[in-house]
């Protein structure tokens, strides 16, 4: 059996396992609320794809907890209506939500550096950068970005790794900050096949499944190479968290509205992803600056390729020359 297969099996099995297991792991969490800290007030916190599903819930918990969100997105009329529903609502809230809607399109590298811009002239630090935008394309063809970039592979990493990369400046001038990116299990089944990012498949071979569990997983170890790579650089704290937020309904996946029994709902799966952007004790699980937690709220066990440092630097380095940028990108920033 080769070992493309041997993945594939492997990474079936693991969601098979968080099918059977989520809810029941997930039931003391959705008996009780999770309290979020008193210090997000004074924090600033950008969320993508914050129109729908587990970033919507995640965006508005965070502004009722009283950060300044801003909610990071394609469709600005949509996300403009439900910020504006939220700030009438200050009865309701006991506050009015200091919510902000700035445009960015994952699908284009340079709304990317242009969303990078336009927050950079803010002049504030940045405290937690949630990635949550992603796509799963699921029976479609092979697509390509305006970048050449297969899409699976342009919204889940090459440009949610261009946001983090743009925006860590910013980053670094805060006491303390995080980067929270939204993952999935089926992270297990992904290969690390570069080419695949931009080259065109033959319709019969192309799997938008295949390529979204690749897509995760090469983000996941991009996400676990920055983490090293900024602290031996003395970036010091570093916090990059990868989260799988349990299998959820949501417009993830075009037909999928109605929730199966096994499945979360979007107020269920942000809950970890809140608590990864938010609690004090992820601190104590980092690993030189990386963690990876599951639907639970409890650290959870990587891929055995995602295991691998040396490929996760690979992964980097074949990230950064797609974009354009040196190897030793980060120096530059940090000097």
């Amino acid at each position: 059996m080769d070992l493309e297969r041997r993945t594939w099996l492997r990474g079936i099995w693991e969601t098979l396992k968080e099918i059977l297991l989520q809810k029941l792991l997930t039931y003391n969490l959705r008996s009780s609320p999770l309290l979020l800290p008193n210090h997000l007030a004074s924090l600033n916190v950008i969320v993508t794809g914050a129109t729908s599903g587990i970033g919507l819930h995640t965006a508005r918990e965070l502004a009722m907890a009283g950060a300044h969100v801003v909610m990071a997105c394609r469709n600005v009329n949509a996300a403009n209506e439900i910020a504006h529903q939220w700030r009438s609502k200050v009865h309701e809230y006991g506050r009015t939500l200091n919510v902000e809607v700035m445009e960015l399109d994952l699908l284009t590298l340079s709304s990317v550096r242009q969303f990078a811009i336009e927050w950079d002239q803010h002049s504030k630090p940045l405290h937690i950068l949630i990635n949550n935008a992603g796509i799963l394309r699921m029976g479609e063809r092979q697509q390509f970005s305006k970048d050449g970039i297969e899409q699976h592979f342009q919204v889940n990493h090459v440009a949610p790794a261009l946001l983090t990369l743009l925006l860590l400046p910013s980053m670094l001038k805060a006491a303390t900050w995080r980067v929270v990116s939204v993952n999935s299990v089926a992270h297990h089944w992904g290969v690390v096949e570069s080419k695949s990012w931009n080259s065109r498949i033959e319709e019969h071979k192309f799997s938008g499944t295949k390529a979204y569990g690749s897509s995760k997983l090469v983000h996941l170890m991009f996400i676990k190479a920055l983490a090293r790579n900024l602290f031996e650089q003395g970036c010091i704290p570093v916090q990059c968290i990868a989260v799988h937020p349990g299998i959820v309904t949501s417009n993830l996946v075009p037909g999928v509205k109605k929730k199966a029994f096994w499945m979360l709902d979007p107020s269920e799966g942000a809950r970890s992803v809140l608590y990864c952007a938010t609690s004090d004790a992820v601190v104590h699980n980092l690993d030189k600056g990386f963690a990876y937690y599951s639907s639970n709220c409890k650290p959870a066990k990587v891929s055995p390729l995602a295991d691998k440092m040396e490929v996760c630097l690979e992964i980097w380095e074949e990230t950064l020359n797609i974009l354009g940028l040196d190897v030793d990108h980060l120096s530059h920033i940090k000097s």
